[in-house]
């Protein structure tokens, strides 16, 4: 009992003498007065930041040192913050639209696949891949309609550069929880398989990595048979700044009749470097979804979801936020015949490219996923950490979960 109240006491301690004052609200359009989700909070001169969750709200405990605070999202003026005038009640924060920011269908010899593959090839020669990313990571699982486990926690993921596009990751997981339906039978089971045991589709050590990687666009976009299954459109747009943007948008053939993908890519034209990136199976082509026959199981893809978005500061191009969601159905003889969906947010609040050392293997998290690592925190890190707050639905549901 001694040992955990130490720890606790000094988790406190050296919060306390990190963060100056807590800056948290609801970011809002002026003009429809709804939400901004994603947008990004960030305290200049330093690579310390949050981003706003679906429903607009932030919570962000500020640095020391730090003298102003700069919240942005694409197609809205920025606003900055003096950290003095800053106090920690509740606040609605209202950005104005970008009135200049009005798209243009952007005319190009060039084919725009060309356009993508070329901006593909430059934003991974301008990331940095021996880094230290500071993150909060959270992950819900559903399985047949029913969400049954809920996990979060601060990790350090240490990344090296293995060979070609590959990384190594290195995990620490500083604090974690989980929570998981304790009856098994709460989950309907449409095989013999016991689904409660289940964990996730996404192996936590490579949750980083994807930030480094563009397979899903090179697989899906660039590949000589599948380009011809969509149809680019280049746009062009003015931030407050005067700087332009473009926006390639992907559009599935409405004649090719397979489950496909659609979305944006949006990337600074300069530097030929990746911004954004939103992507989702097309409504319209999921009446194409077919179950595939792989050996001894089959499966499905009922929806996809990517977004993944970058940031400069300080002149560091570096990565920000990243959500995937997966819907598969999977039968595999008479054990499974289930459809299950795991949703995970990796948001990264700090980094740094300057590592003097790295941690060893005993040290490291060697887990695939966070469940096992159960209720392992010091202090209510959700609380108290710079994480992306649970939108109102997913406080619901975890809140059914901790019941």
């Amino acid at each position: 009992m001694k040992k955990k109240y130490l720890l606790f006491f000094c988790f406190t301690t050296i919060l306390t003498q990190a963060q100056i004052g807590i800056f948290q609200g609801k970011i809002i359009d002026k003009t429809t007065n709804e939400s901004i989700p994603f947008a990004n909070i960030i305290a200049l001169q330093t690579t310390q930041g949050v981003i706003s969750n679906e429903d607009g709200v932030f919570k962000f405990y500020i640095p020391s040192n730090v003298k102003t605070i700069e919240i942005s999202s694409m197609g809205y003026q920025s606003q900055k913050f003096d950290v003095t005038a800053i106090d920690s009640s509740f606040q609605s924060i209202y950005l104005h639209v970008d009135e200049i920011a009005l798209e243009e269908v952007f005319v190009t010899n060039k084919p725009v696949s060309s356009i993508l593959a070329s901006v593909i090839s430059n934003s991974k020669n301008a990331l940095d891949k021996s880094v230290k990313l500071e993150t909060y990571y959270r992950e819900f699982v559903k399985i047949n309609n029913k969400y049954s486990k809920f996990a979060d926690g601060l990790i350090d993921f240490y990344l090296q550069p293995k060979k070609k596009d590959k990384l190594t990751s290195v995990l620490i997981v500083n604090q974690s929880r989980a929570y998981q339906l304790a009856d098994a039978s709460e989950i309907e089971k449409k095989g013999k398989a016991d689904l409660s045991e289940m964990d996730s589709f996404f192996d936590i050590q490579k949750a980083a990595n994807g930030f480094f990687s563009y397979d899903y666009i090179e697989k899906n976009f660039l590949n000589q048979k599948k380009s011809d299954y969509y149809d680019f459109e280049l746009r062009s747009k003015k931030d407050q700044n005067r700087t332009t943007i473009e926006i390639i948008y992907v559009i599935p053939k409405p004649e090719i009749k397979e489950a496909l993908l659609e979305g944006k890519i949006t990337y600074d034209p300069i530097n030929q470097i990746v911004l954004d990136i939103d992507l989702k199976m097309s409504e319209k082509h999921k009446k194409n979804i077919e179950i595939t026959n792989v050996l001894l199981f089959k499966y499905a893809f009922y929806d996809i979801q990517i977004k993944q978005s970058y940031k400069f500061v300080n002149g560091k191009y570096i990565p920000s936020y990243k959500k995937t969601l997966l819907d598969v159905y999977i039968k595999f003889g008479g054990k499974m015949n289930d459809r299950l969906m795991s949703i995970s947010d990796l948001v990264v609040t700090n980094f740094e490219d300057t590592i003097t050392s790295i941690p060893n293997k005993n040290e490291a998290f060697q887990e695939n996923s966070l469940y096992p690592n159960g209720m392992n925190y010091t202090g209510r890190f959700w609380e108290t950490s710079n994480i992306m707050p649970l939108s109102e639905n997913e406080e619901r549901i975890l809140k059914t979960l901790q019941n």
